[in-house]
């Protein structure tokens, strides 16, 4: 995984989940908009001081941003919730929690 591409992925999405263009996310935190191009990219990841302004900005907690999960696919997730519940087959207390956990889901 590309830590960098990653990231600007996510701040991408949620640009536009709040209905920003690029040049309105680059007037409000006081960058360039070839900044922001330049991070959704990922060519650059953003100094500390524009990471505060873009959650800030876009209302989010700072691990929204690096919450990668998200972006795998059906089948990704699947396989790594089997490997999980997997590596607990031998612990019947953690497998009941997680089977208790999964109910309460449905």
């Amino acid at each position: 995984m590309n830590l960098k591409k990653s990231f600007g992925k996510n701040l991408q999405k949620y640009r536009k989940y709040r209905g920003l263009t690029q040049e309105q996310l680059a007037e409000l935190i006081g960058v360039d908009v070839t900044s922001i191009s330049s991070i959704e990219t990922g060519k650059y990841f953003p100094s500390a001081d524009n990471l505060c302004k873009l959650t800030d900005v876009l209302q989010l907690q700072f691990t929204d941003l690096f919450e990668f999960d998200s972006m795998c696919n059906e089948e990704q997730i699947f396989d790594d919730i089997i490997k999980i519940v997997t590596s607990f087959k031998n612990d019947k207390k953690r497998l009941n929690t997680i089977r208790i956990f999964v109910k309460s889901l449905i």
